[in-house]
């Protein structure tokens, strides 16, 4: 009986936890616009997706990121990412290969047809834009001389780039079941691809107009971005969304592989095998929403406060010796251009602080217009700073004093003692008082001189005058002796 009752508890105990666990799972429904930063992986579509920071390589948020998937058409971030990095120039004028028509027939299409004159340029947007696999083989042609050669080349740079879980079978994605990656390895590939300037051109222009010489015929033939994000009259337009690639085959599922970007951060984003074409978007939006949300905006006064002793410290000479910083001044900003400029920074990560602190400095350029001598005056202005932001754009400001430092008070002169002595610090003074003295010494000398010569003139007139006085004395001591003698 008790065996029995136990029994009866356990399962009843499993009934409660899968009934409770069935009511706390999230689902999509469940995301709450107003509180983006609770993103959780049950609130996306997707089976697999990643958001990333583009530029640090950092994982913001993952759900199952790392599981083999399709990747359908998104395989083009790789090849527009090696069509650029060939080196062909953009205005190079190309003919597409007869290679180009050798895809399957239910590809999507630029079109182009084999023999087509364009320029590079104008095959890239085309392929990018449009998807089309026809351009994928063109491109692969035209950079590797064969498509074969070219599909081991986007392997070769996928292992470069740290994919561990990718193999490529083709230029453009159509389905082959040895053609495969996950969403972190297709976000490190979109991460490469969004360093260069004409990549994020080409995926963020909403369409183009392509220049086509097919035949005697020159046409022009306008294509159109299947990116919804990007279109700004489309229920999904997000502002700051720069790409990348669409995706779709029945295998694959509908695919996305993003980007996005604002105040300097830029975004990655990889949507893999959601359930519909409007999910991948609404799932795209939440990771983009969830990764501004991971970081905290200053402003260009913070971060130049932050700089500390990198950038905004200096000496000012002559300060008082009883001044507390021995006459280091801090500097602080002013009259900012563009007070609207923040810099964002990863919440909660030294690194990415220290990182960005550093970035700062590195563009920042110091004119100091001041001598930097005491006495110094708070808010004077001390020169001025020119920073060149993220996006190339310059910001000026004015840099001041953060505090007054007092000068060191004048030692006491002889001038102050003997004021007859300032005469002295004029230059012609001086000349002519060094004249008098020479002359002097010079007088002193020659008296000197004198005297000396009559001193030896007085003792030869003593001496002749003793000796004559020696001899007389002499003489007359001999007479002496002979009167003597006589007596």
């Amino acid at each position: 009986m008790q065996r029995r009752l136990r029994r009866i508890a356990i399962l009843l105990a499993a009934v409660i936890a899968l009934l409770c666990g069935g009511a706390l799972a999230e689902s999509p429904a469940d995301y709450n616009t107003k509180v983006p930063q609770l993103l959780r992986e049950g609130h996306l579509y997707a089976d697999s997706a990643i958001l990333v920071d583009a530029t640090s390589g950092d994982v913001l948020f993952s759900k199952n990121a790392r599981a083999r998937m399709y990747p359908a058409s998104t395989t083009k971030v790789m090849t527009l990412l090696l069509a650029l990095e060939s080196g062909i120039a953009m205005d190079t004028t190309i003919v597409i290969p007869q290679q180009a028509a050798q895809i399957p027939a239910d590809s999507s299409l630029i079109p182009v047809f084999p023999g087509d004159m364009m320029t590079f340029r104008d095959l890239l947007y085309g392929f990018m834009l449009t998807s089309g696999n026809d351009g994928a083989n063109a491109i692969a042609v035209l950079v590797s001389g064969n498509v074969d050669a070219f599909v081991e080349r986007m392997n070769r740079r996928a292992r470069e780039l740290g994919c561990e879980d990718t193999h490529f079978a083709n230029a453009h994605g159509y389905h082959d079941p040895q053609h495969y990656s996950t969403a972190l390895d297709l976000a490190r590939i979109a991460s490469e691809g969004v360093k260069l300037d004409a990549f994020r051109r080409i995926t963020s222009a909403p369409s183009y107009v392509m220049n086509i010489q097919r035949g005697n015929s020159a046409m022009e033939q306008r294509v159109t971005n299947t990116n919804s994000l990007l279109k700004s009259d489309n229920t999904y337009y997000y502002p700051d969304c720069i790409g990348v690639k669409t995706g779709y085959h029945s295998a694959a599922g509908q695919c996305f592989v993003g980007a996005a970007e604002r105040d300097g951060v830029r975004l990655v984003t990889v949507d893999l095998h959601s359930v519909g074409s409007v999910e991948k978007w609404v799932d795209t939006i939440r990771l983009f929403n969830y990764g501004f949300t991971r970081y905290t905006g200053y402003s260009m006064e913070q971060m130049f406060n932050f700089a500390g002793s990198k950038i905004a410290t200096l000496r000012v000479s002559n300060a008082i010796q009883s001044d507390p910083y021995q006459g280091m001044l801090n500097l602080k900003i002013a009259q900012i251009s563009d007070p609207d400029y923040v810099r964002m920074v990863e919440n909660d990560n030294e690194a990415a602080m220290d990182a960005a602190i550093d970035d700062f400095v590195t563009r920042c350029e110091l004119t100091v217009t001041s001598d930097m001598v005491a006495p110094i005056s708070k808010g004077e202005i001390i020169g001025r700073l020119k920073y060149l932001d993220q996006s190339g754009k310059e910001i000026t400001a004015l840099l001041v004093a953060d505090r007054n430092i007092e000068e060191q008070p004048p030692r006491m002169k002889l001038t102050d003692i003997f004021p007859a002595l300032a005469y002295f610090e004029n230059p012609l003074v001086v000349l002519l008082a060094v004249v008098l003295i020479l002359l002097i010494v010079l007088l002193v000398v020659a008296g000197i001189v004198r005297g000396a010569r009559k001193d030896r003139q007085r003792k030869k007139i003593y001496e002749a005058r003793r000796l004559e006085y020696m001899r007389r004395m002499s003489a007359q001591r001999r007479r002496d002796v002979r009167k003597r003698r006589r007596r």
